[in-house]
């Protein structure tokens, strides 16, 4: 079982940053989320991740809820950055590099899309081809 739905939270273009993502070669791209701090919503899940959850949405969603309790720090996470590193540009994304998946976090003001992948993704030109989406 697949879920794929069409964006309704954000607003830039979700749905050309994810076939972006799923365009580059050899990315794995597992899972897609858009989010703000007060929602989310799931544009894509493919079958390796709904079969974390036994293909059940309801118990994903609810794994998904607890998830997004923390989704805050990302906004702060960035503020700080560009606090520290004042000559640095402007925080866009953050990687999180995990033995099983890399999870991509790419910022656009107060609202965010999260991908998963397969750890040898190039997250170089993932991130990249979702940006250039959002332009």
């Amino acid at each position: 079982m697949v879920v794929s739905e069409d964006s309704m939270l954000v607003g830039f273009d979700a749905d050309a940053a994810l076939a972006a993502a799923r365009s580059v070669d050899g990315a794995s791209v597992r899972l897609c989320v858009e989010y703000t701090p007060d929602e989310f919503h799931t544009l894509y899940a493919d079958e390796t991740t709904m079969a974390l959850y036994a293909g059940d949405e309801d118990e994903m969603r609810d794994h998904f809820e607890e998830v997004h309790g923390y989704v805050h720090m990302d906004f702060t996470e960035r503020d700080l950055f560009a606090d520290l590193f004042r000559g640095a540009g402007e925080v866009r994304s953050f990687v999180t590099y995990m033995d099983h998946v890399t999870l991509v976090r790419v910022l656009v003001g107060q609202q965010g899309l999260l991908l998963t992948a397969d750890p040898d993704t190039d997250v170089t030109e993932l991130v990249g081809a979702v940006e250039a989406e959002l332009d």
